[in-house]
C-alpha cells in the first residue's frame, strides 16, 4: 500500500491538470481502457483460475458497480463541483467509515487506542489541506453538490472494502481484481458513450498521453492489484487508514510540482496522520475470517491480532 499511496498522491495532480482538456467521465473512461490490457495480461496467465462460482457471479457484479464504478464517478464529479481540497478531506474519512461499518457488521473489535489512532490521522489531513489551500477550503451552498458526492465515494469505497474481502479471501485479488477493474471499465466507457462518440484524436493533444498513462497503467491498473492484495492481508480497517497518507502526498507533490510553500501545518499534519497510520497498523483486532463458501459451523469469536511487522511487496 505503501507505493499504492505514492501513486495516488501524485495521481491527484496529474488528473486535476487532464481536467482542463478532457471531460472527467470521459478522461476517467478512456484511462482505464488504457490500464485493461495490463490486468488482462495478469489475469490470462492462469485462464482457469478467473472462473467464478455462479452463485458469486451476481454478488460480484453488484459490489463493483456501486463501489468501484461508483467511488469513480462520485469522485471525479466531485473534483468537478468543489474544491480538491474539499475532496482531498472528505475522500479521507473513508477508514473512519470503514470502521464504523466493520463494528456494525462484527467484523472488526476496535479499541481506545484504535480510535485515537484514526482522529489523529484524519486531524492530520485536516491540517495538511487546510494548509494548502487556506482560503479556499469552504462548506458554502455552492459546494454542497461536490461536497455530497465526495461523501457518497468515501461511503462506497468503504461499503466495497469491506464486502469484497469474502470474495478475496476466497478468490485472491489475482482474480477479483481484473473482473472489478473490467466492470468498472464498461460502466465508465458507457456513462462517458455520448462525448467518446464526439471525440476525436485531434481533442487529445499530445501532452495528455502521459498522463493517460501515467492514470491508467500505474494509478489504475497497478493500484488495483495492490489494493486487492492489501485488503486480504492487511484487512479493510487498517488498510484503508492508508488513504489518509494521501493527500500527504498530494500536497508535497503540489509543493515540489506547482510550488507551493511548506508551511508549519503542513509539516504538522503529515507528522499526525503518519502517526495515526501507525497506531491503528498497531493496534487492530480483527476476528478470525471465514471462507466465502465456509460449512455452517459455531463461528469463532477469538480475536487475531494483527502483526505490525507484516507489510504488502513494495
Amino acid at each position: 500500500m505503501s507505493v499504492a499511496v505514492l501513486i495516488w498522491g501524485v495521481q491527484f495532480i496529474v488528473m486535476k491538470d487532464a481536467f482542463n482538456t478532457l471531460q472527467p467521465l470521459t478522461y476517467n473512461a478512456i484511462r482505464f481502457t488504457v490500464g485493461l490490457p495490463l490486468l488482462m495480461a495478469v489475469a490470462l496467465r492462469r485462464p482457469r483460475a478467473m472462473r467464478l462460482a455462479r452463485h458469486d457471479i451476481l454478488p460480484l457484479i453488484a459490489l463493483g458497480l456501486i463501489g468501484q464504478l461508483g467511488y469513480q464517478v462520485f469522485s471525479v464529479l466531485a473534483l468537478q463541483r468543489t474544491t480538491g481540497t474539499n475532496v482531498s478531506l472528505l475522500i479521507a474519512t473513508v477508514p473512519t467509515w470503514t470502521a464504523l461499518l466493520s463494528i456494525v457488521l462484527g467484523l472488526v473489535l476496535i479499541r481506545r487506542v484504535m480510535l485515537l489512532g484514526l482522529g489523529l490521522s484524519l486531524a492530520g489531513v485536516a491540517l495538511v489541506v487546510l494548509s494548502s489551500a487556506a482560503e479556499d477550503v469552504g462548506f458554502s451552498s455552492a459546494d454542497l453538490a461536490g461536497i455530497a458526492l465526495a461523501l457518497g465515494a468515501a461511503l462506497v469505497a468503504a461499503i466495497f472494502t469491506i464486502r469484497i474481502k469474502p470474495f478475496m479471501d476466497c478468490y485472491g485479488p489475482g482474480v477479483i481484481a481484473p473482473w472489478t477493474y473490467l466492470l468498472t471499465t464498461v460502466g465508465l466507457l458507457v456513462l462517458a458513450a455520448p462525448d467518446l462518440r464526439t471525440l476525436g484524436p485531434a481533442d487529445i493533444p499530445p501532452r495528455i498521453w502521459p498522463h493517460i498513462f501515467y492514470s491508467g497503467v500505474l494509478s489504475s491498473a497497478l493500484g488495483y492489484l495492490l489494493e486487492g492484495y492489501a485488503i486480504r492481508h492487511l484487512g479493510p480497517a487498517r488498510m484503508t487508514n492508508y488513504y489518509n497518507v494521501t493527500p500527504i502526498v498530494t500536497a508535497i507533490a503540489g509543493v515540489l510540482a506547482l510550488g507551493e510553500p511548506l508551511t508549519l501545518p503542513l509539516i504538522a499534519g503529515g507528522a499526525l496522520t503518519l502517526t495515526g497510520v501507525a497506531i491503528v497498523r498497531r493496534h487492530t483486532l480483527l476476528r478470525p475470517p471465514r471462507p466465502l463458501h465456509a460449512p455452517a459451523s459455531a463461528p469463532d469469536l477469538t480475536p487475531v491480532r494483527e502483526s505490525p511487522g507484516e507489510a504488502p511487496p513494495a
